[in-house]
Formats: C-alpha cells, sequence, structure tokens
C-alpha cells in the first residue's frame, strides 16, 4: 500500500527528473542557447517543486487498520471482520451462541488462506497520455548514446562559473559520429594519444570555460568558410569533413593531428549465374558490402529490346 500510494503521488515528480537527467546527458545543454538552458533549468526546477509539494501533500502512510480492512476484501467473506465482531443479539442463548461461535470458527479457517497482497501500481488512470513511459524511454536513450558526465557541464555556464573550475578541466569536447555508424561518442578529455580517427563527417563540440580568451580553439576540419565564429567562443560546433588538426591554446589545452575514415561507398555485386527454380521464380544470388552495413537496396529489372 506504501508503494502503490508512493507511485501514485510522486510520479509525476520522477518524470520531469528522468526528463532533465535525460536532456543533460545527451548534451542538450551544447546546443541550445545559454537563455534557454537556463530558462530550462528554471521551469524544470519550478516544476519539480510543484511536483514534489503535490505528491507530499498527498502521500498518506497506511495504517495498520487500512492494511487489515485491504487484506479482509481479498479473502470471501471478510473474515478477519467477522473474527473480530461480538455477537449483537442472542448472547446467553446456548444456541445461538453455538452458531455464532460456529461462524467464527469458519472464518477463522477461511483467515488463515491469507495471502500477501499484490500492489496494485497502474497509473493509466492517472496518466492517459504515458507521460511517465516518455520520460523512461527518454532516460534510457541517454544511457545508451549519451554520458554522465555532461550533466555536471551545465553548472559551468553559471555566471562566475569559471571559478568553480578550479579542480576540473577548464574545457571540455566530444566527438558525434554520424549515427549511422553506430559508434559511441568520443570525449575528448579521455583521449591521451595525438593522433585521433573519426569517421566523415563527425560532429564536434568543445565548451571553453572560466576567463573569455583564456583558451581559443583552432581547427583545420571543417573547411568552413565566411561567417565563422570567434576562436574564443565559449561554445562551438563543427562537423569534420577532412583531415587535419584541432588545437585547444591556452592553460591545459591540448592538440589532436584528425585523421578522417571516409565513407566509403557500397559495393553490390552478383554471385553467381541467373537460375530459375521449378516453379518458374527467378533467382539471381548476390553480395552487398558496406563499410558500416547495409540496410536497403534497390534492384531494377529492364527490358532489352534488342
Amino acid at each position: 500500500m506504501a508503494a502503490e500510494r508512493a507511485v501514485r503521488a510522486f510520479w509525476p515528480a520522477l518524470a520531469i527528473l528522468l526528463t532533465a537527467l535525460a536532456a543533460l546527458m545527451l548534451g542538450l545543454q551544447d546546443a541550445l542557447p545559454l537563455e534557454a538552458v537556463w530558462g530550462g533549468g528554471v521551469a524544470s526546477i519550478l516544476a519539480l517543486g510543484a511536483a514534489l509539494y503535490w505528491g507530499t501533500a498527498r502521500f498518506r502512510w497506511p495504517s495498520k487498520a487500512e492494511a487489515r480492512d485491504r487484506l479482509d476484501h481479498t479473502l470471501p467473506g471478510r473474515p478477519l471482520t467477522a473474527i473480530s465482531d461480538s455477537q449483537a443479539i442472542g448472547a446467553g442463548d446456548a444456541a445461538s451462541e453455538g452458531v455464532w461461535q460456529a461462524h467464527v470458527a469458519r472464518m477463522a479457517e477461511r483467515a488463515k488462506g491469507a495471502r500477501a497482497v499484490s500492489p496494485d501500481l497502474r497509473l493509466s488512470d492517472r496518466d492517459p497520455y504515458a507521460l511517465r513511459y516518455v520520460a523512461l524511454l527518454a532516460f534510457a536513450m541517454a544511457l545508451l548514446f549519451g554520458s554522465v558526465w555532461r550533466v555536471a557541464s551545465v553548472a559551468d555556464m553559471a555566471p562566475g562559473g569559471g571559478a568553480a573550475l578550479a579542480a576540473g578541466p577548464a574545457w571540455e569536447g566530444w566527438v558525434e559520429p554520424p549515427a549511422y555508424t553506430g559508434k559511441p561518442s568520443i570525449y575528448l578529455n579521455d583521449v591521451s594519444g595525438e593522433t585521433l580517427e573519426v569517421a566523415e563527417n563527425s560532429r564536434i563540440t568543445v565548451r571553453l570555460y572560466g576567463e573569455l580568451g583564456a583558451l581559443t580553439v583552432t581547427e583545420t576540419v571543417s573547411g568552413r568558410t565566411g561567417d565563422i565564429p570567434p576562436a574564443t567562443e565559449p561554445a562551438q560546433s563543427f562537423d569534420v569533413t577532412r583531415a587535419g588538426e584541432l588545437v585547444i591554446e591556452g592553460a591545459g589545452g591540448r592538440s589532436w593531428d584528425i585523421r578522417l575514415t571516409p565513407d566509403l561507398p557500397p559495393e553490390v555485386a552478383f554471385d553467381g549465374l541467373l537460375d530459375r527454380s521449378a516453379s518458374g521464380e527467378l533467382r539471381q544470388p548476390f553480395v552487398a558490402r558496406d563499410d558500416y552495413g547495409v540496410t536497403a537496396g534497390r534492384a531494377e529489372i529492364a527490358l532489352n529490346l534488342p
């Protein structure tokens, strides 16, 4: 009963918390403007506080009497209530008392079959749009494709947050390969080597903390032209389109020689002769290869008029 009441009272707070954690672990704070990040953070904190207040105001710890009544309702004839009752009429009459005692003995025998009642944790009537499952799915995706370390980076976006970085890195970076490669993200702070091989069109995100201008980012891997953000921009993102260098200059900076793993075109070739089965089916064996896997294909049969 306590589990039932806790789930019904606090599921909105849990859903809000999982959604906020999923957003941070997936790195949405790195892609959104600073104002949007803190606006969303304030809204999430207010919503979480309201949900906790709402849940606390409605949660009541079950009493022994309520637990006894819940168990009694699962037994035929409500034997626990019958055992605790007293004879209302016929007291002093031997025959009446004999019938009553027989009834109590029969109810006591039924009460011996009592078993623990399983909790009813269904919330479909309270969450008709299944928002709790949406939050759980987002959190599961964040566990698979995100990073727990990204959650802490949001605190560094506060004014004066650079002072809090004395014990940690003054910059952070991530390399996110294209989704079709199926490869995980790379946390640049953990890459100790000077050479890094990444897939073509990978997305590099770098965040600089502390005093503006203390660190700069220079790169020759994106081939960007035109309106390029300054090298001191606190949040920078760009795609890797060619081999080159990525350099973070300043105290604690690093540099990498970025090598490109090209996305090779798929190869399709016949593997054997054209054949026809006894039932008239056309059969043409073939082999298809791709560096990241084949997901679909198309075959075209045209009439050879000559």
